[in-house]
């Protein structure tokens, strides 16, 4: 699967999502990164409403179906996700 955000696509292990995530809070930190959900409640409603929708996403964008089982780069899509996703 190819990811629209390209550093989604480089996931490929457990330490480069962490990386990830720690390079996404130092994105938000610094203010590179515009968040529409910066209070923890609202991050975590966002996730779930978008990990509920994601059908949509991969069927519009993705064009592919949703997969079983889910690896680190869906994790961190599920992430960077959440902190747009209204």
């Amino acid at each position: 699967m190819k990811w629209p955000d390209t550093t989604l696509n480089d996931i490929q292990s457990r330490e480069d999502l962490a990386r990830f995530l720690a390079a996404l809070a130092e994105r938000m930190r610094d203010g590179s990164l515009t968040v529409e959900n910066a209070t923890t409640e609202s991050f975590v409603d966002s996730a779930g409403r978008w990990t509920r929708s994601m059908d949509g996403f991969f069927a519009n964008v993705i064009k592919e179906p949703v997969p079983e089982t889910p690896d680190w780069a869906m994790i961190a899509a599920i992430f960077r996700a959440a902190l747009v996703y209204e």
